[in-house]
């Protein structure tokens, strides 16, 4: 959103941003709709304010929404009396690569931050150049900017770092637990289950071999391998041949911190409220949200909400996730109503 400040404060955008509260985060599509409705009402010659460009810029978007892709493929198409540039950021992208096709679209991915920048950022955050056991710290952080802050102010909020000379240097040897722990706890590419994932890698004395996960039962190697993929991606897990290695040797340490706390998921069932388990239910039931919200006499919009808590919750990403792999945590199978849905254009799995 600091590109949206400096962009409307140079080019002399006009801007449109909704009401920040409670509710923001969950009614993406409805702000769709509010901008939609508010560029629609101006006039391109009625001078001022009204004439000038737009740039709606929308942080955090939900890719994988299937009420966020369908607002976002309506874009293009949508009516406006002014000219508009639409600034979406948010983690991964979109999953369809359809939403990027349109000329008038230009999609920007942002890589790990270069060794030289991410120095910069610790120098100016701990008052001095860090020496190679701050470095080693930086390393493991993989170049990712939120996790280097998060590791940085875990480092200065506990103390573990001094300067002198205008050196920044660790107090002890090896940074303390609390930092090391950030280097996972505050990733935020890593679902909980992928957390509990490396905790046991981390206990094993052999790294697993891909090959032996691969024969595991095929409920238990969905979750597995998920969690597998998503620490790879995250840059946590590097295939060294057929065994699953550690990048970095701080990683091993935040990995084995977390191997000895008590595990979540004997809690995760007891976190959701009736209503969250009765909603995961019905997705497992194939239902779309629109189903959803006549079942349990909702608005869909409150669906998707709740949908988002269960998410974060249970610590997955997808509704395919979520069933594949958290279901079996909420108890007995649901006995789903057996009068059929109503028929969508949209299929049951899409939301």
């Amino acid at each position: 959103m600091l590109t949206a400040s400096l962009m409307t404060g140079i080019t002399g955008f006009q801007t449109f941003s909704g009401v920040a509260g409670p509710n923001t985060a969950q009614r993406g599509p409805d702000l769709l709709d509010e901008v939609l409705a508010a560029l629609g009402a101006g006039s391109p010659d009625s001078g001022g304010a009204g004439a000038r460009p737009v740039l709606v810029a929308l942080d955090d978007v939900a890719w994988d929404d299937p009420d966020v892709v369908a607002a976002l493929r309506a874009l293009p198409e949508a009516r406006s009396a002014r000219r508009v540039l639409w600034l979406l950021s948010g983690t991964g992208g979109p999953a369809s690569p359809a939403l990027c096709r349109h000329p008038d679209t230009v999609e920007l991915t942002l890589g790990p931050l270069r060794r030289r920048d991410a120095l910069r950022i610790a120098a100016d955050r701990l008052g001095g150049a860090p020496d190679a056991s701050v470095e080693h710290l930086i390393t493991a952080c993989g170049g990712h900017p939120g996790l280097l802050t998060a590791a940085l102010e875990a480092l200065t909020g506990g103390g573990g770092h001094r300067v002198s000379g205008g050196v920044a240097r660790l107090v002890s040897a090896s940074p303390p637990p609390q930092v090391v722990a950030t280097l996972l706890n505050a990733d935020p590419r890593l679902s909980a289950r992928t957390r509990s994932l490396l905790g046991a890698v981390a206990a094993r004395q052999l790294p697993p071999r891909m090959s032996e996960l691969a024969q595991l039962p095929d409920g238990q190697a969905v979750s597995v391998l998920g969690a597998v993929r998503e620490a790879v991606e995250a840059g946590v897990l590097v295939l060294d041949g057929d065994r699953l290695r550690f990048r970095h040797p701080l990683l091993y340490e935040a990995a084995a911190l977390l191997g000895r706390e008590p595990s979540a998921d004997d809690a995760e069932g007891a976190v959701l409220s009736p209503t969250e388990q009765t909603i995961t239910r019905l997705v497992a039931a194939g239902l779309t949200n629109r189903q959803i919200a006549s079942r349990v006499n909702l608005s869909p919009h409150t669906v998707n909400f709740h949908l988002r808590k269960i998410f974060q919750k249970l610590g997955v990403c997808s509704r395919v996730e979520l069933v594949g792999t958290r279901l079996h945590l909420l108890g007995p199978e649901f006995d789903a109503d057996p009068t059929p849905p109503t028929h969508e254009s949209r299929p049951a799995h899409a939301g």
